[in-house]
């Protein structure tokens, strides 16, 4: 290991530790502590009860933050952002902090393909939108990533898909890195990684989906 660069193994084991957690992992205990839901009564589903336009693919923020795996998210990958960034590698030298921060960048960019790629049948991209927040907010160390959600969810009625939820978020995050006087290189790295998603979407002609709580064939498509 060169003099310039030290790890902080118990820094950088829990950081790749709860980035690189696959959120489907989350649903393993589901069989022990499994809650018992009430079926939908007749009068409820002759109502329309929870019931959504088959034709409308928006992102549903109200479902997104009653979901609890997604502040899951967004904890575990802001804290493991920081603590790769902030402690995991550090540099003593401009080269070795270019070093560093390629490192940084291949595991946040591993961590990101962990979370929303999913290889079943098919290829399926999920729209890890909270993961996608704490993600930039701990890694930046301010709050761009923040504002700019905050900013996606109020012209969110006007965004028809996740694809496109993704893409508005990301050329946010531009703005208002620049208004936080962000640095320039990881806003980059955190904008092309919230486009990856869109991109390979685009280029697979694959849909963008949401998580559910349901089997895969439930979730909210592009």
């Amino acid at each position: 290991m060169p003099d310039n660069l030290t790890i902080n193994w118990p820094y950088l084991l829990a950081a790749l530790a709860m980035l690189w957690f696959p959120r489907q992992w989350l649903r393993t205990g589901r069989s022990i502590l499994k809650r018992r839901r009430k079926p939908d009564g007749a009068l409820e589903r002759l109502a329309g009860i929870g019931a959504r336009d088959p034709d409308d693919r928006s992102v549903q923020a109200g479902k997104e933050f009653a979901n609890f795996r997604n502040y899951v998210d967004l904890f575990r990958a802001l804290a493991g952002g920081y603590c790769l960034v902030q402690y995991g590698i550090t540099a003593s030298d401009v080269d070795a902090a270019q070093i560093v921060f390629l490192v940084q960048s291949l595991v946040l960019l591993i961590a990101v393909l962990i979370q929303t790629i999913r290889i079943d049948e098919r290829v399926s991209y999920y729209a890890a939108i909270f993961y996608f927040v704490g993600l930039n907010v701990g890694v930046s160390g301010h709050y761009a990533g923040l504002f700019a959600f905050a900013l996606t969810l109020a012209i969110n009625p006007v965004i028809p898909n996740p694809r496109m939820f993704l893409t508005a978020y990301a050329l946010l995050m531009l703005p208002f890195g620049f208004a936080f006087n962000a640095d320039y290189q990881q806003l980059a790295v955190n904008v092309g990684l919230v486009l990856l998603i869109p991109l390979l979407s685009l280029l697979t002609k694959r849909p963008v989906v949401i998580f559910s709580r349901k089997s895969k064939a439930t979730a909210v498509a592009t």
